[in-house]
């Protein structure tokens, strides 16, 4: 497998990211009838045990859309492997069932090819075709935009 990446310019560096932590967690230091019990899970989702106030989510810095008919892989951490979930057919990563709040790279196994673009001043506009196996991580800067979005269509054998 290898990896690419879009957009950028100059040396791309990549590590591994080994990181699992399980822990719950009071949301304020005082414990009492408005406390609001966090549980962070090993694979970085949030739950909540509800005696007090609402959780705010962690704001959206970018997503990947899979316009396909088929699952595609996505990761939100740069892993070994190529992907850290299947992002199920004309679903966000932002949404169900990952409610990611960033994506850095999408996967195209072997024997397929697939089509990227993303979203910059008003327009989405072509980031190139793949051809499997790769794993193609995503800019989370574009100049301009807030969120970084990118979208995968045209998923085909090749």
């Amino acid at each position: 497998m290898r990896k690419t990446s879009i957009l950028s310019r100059g040396l791309v560096l990549m590590l591994p990211v080994v990181a699992a932590i399980a822990a719950a967690v009071p949301a304020s230091a005082a414990a009492g009838p408005a406390t609001r019990w966090l549980t962070v899970n090993a694979d970085h989702s949030v739950s909540a045990a509800d005696t007090g106030s609402a959780v705010t989510p962690l704001a959206l810095t970018s997503y990947i859309s899979n316009e396909n008919t088929i699952g595609i892989g996505v990761s939100r951490d740069n892993v070994a492997g190529g992907y850290q979930a299947i992002l199920p057919a004309h679903r966000r990563t932002d949404g169900s069932p990952l409610y990611w709040s960033r994506a850095v790279s999408f996967y195209i196994g072997a024997g397929g090819c697939a089509d990227a673009k993303y979203f910059a001043s008003g327009a989405w506009r072509p980031a190139g075709s793949f051809r499997g196996p790769v794993e193609v991580l995503t800019d989370q800067t574009i100049p301009g935009e807030s969120v970084a979005r990118w979208a995968v269509s045209n998923h085909r054998a090749c």
